[in-house]
């Protein structure tokens, strides 16, 4: 059984919110990474990737955020909502960056969506 964080992304996010999101990810690099909480996976600058301690069996599902939103003629079946995304964090340590990086964006882009199990 694991503990689940849900976002919708409609829309791509500006130049303007990317570089805000991205800078609050540096934020959080600095704190839990240097903590041995998260591990940062990014490789690309248009997405954030991360997940927790391999070494520390605290890893689950990898948070993947991008730039872009998935466009509706991407959907994989009929009734596909492209806009739904999930991490399966298992409340392991990584989750408060998962969270914190969900609320975060979601108090600069209303429309974006989040949710988690209780």
């Amino acid at each position: 059984m694991g503990y689940t964080n849900y976002w919708h992304q409609y829309n791509d996010f500006t130049d303007q919110e990317w570089e805000s999101i991205k800078d609050e990810y540096e934020y959080v690099k600095e704190v839990l990474e240097n903590n041995g909480i998260i591990v940062d996976e990014t490789t690309d600058k248009t997405e954030i990737r991360f997940n927790g301690r391999k070494d520390k069996n605290e890893d689950h599902e990898t948070f993947v955020l991008r730039k872009e939103a998935r466009p509706y003629n991407d959907q994989k079946y009929k009734g596909d909502d492209v806009s739904f995304y999930f991490c399966k964090t298992a409340m392991k340590p990584y989750d408060i960056a998962v969270w914190n990086m969900l609320t975060f964006i979601n108090r600069i882009c209303p429309e974006f969506s989040i949710s988690r199990d209780r």
